[in-house]
């Protein structure tokens, strides 16, 4: 999968791309579009959400909440984090945020010029791009509470 993180920019603006390679990335799990899972869940390996997930659980490896997709409740990601989608419920208004969501990111978090969060985001790293939105709290993950960060190959 191939997609650009921001819209075109002007010839004199430098433009950030961000490829997506699920196969380089040890992405093994999917929830596909139109699809709503909610419980408890552990994945080993890598996940690619283009449907909801609402629960808590771990992730072990990397996570990429695509466009569309919406990540509800508390959810630990031993990887990388790429969003495109949402994290948290949605907002009805811009000062509203979602106290429910809790996303721990042991690498870095990625959020693209779509992706939206409404819950805490927690994470090692953060990288944002020209529009993406912020709108529940972001914490600095602790050196003593994180893990190493699993290598892509």
């Amino acid at each position: 999968m191939d997609t650009r993180a921001d819209p075109p920019a002007p010839p004199d603006r430098p433009q950030d791309t961000l490829v997506i390679d699920p196969v380089r990335l040890h992405i093994v799990n999917r929830v596909a579009p139109d699809t709503l899972l909610a419980g408890d869940f552990h994945f080993k390996g890598g996940l690619l959400l283009q449907g909801s997930l609402h629960g808590q659980g771990e992730i072990a490896g990397r996570l990429v909440v695509w466009h569309g997709a919406r990540l509800v409740g508390r959810f630990r990601v031993l990887g990388d984090l790429y969003v495109f989608g949402a994290l948290g419920h949605p907002a009805d208004t811009e000062d509203e945020v979602d106290d429910q969501t809790e996303i721990e990111c042991q690498g870095t978090a990625y959020v693209a010029s779509t992706g939206v969060s409404t819950g805490t985001l927690i994470a090692a790293k953060l990288r944002m791009y020209d529009g993406a939105v912020l709108q529940g709290p972001f914490r600095t993950l602790r050196a003593s509470r994180s893990l190493p960060v699993l290598q892509g190959g």
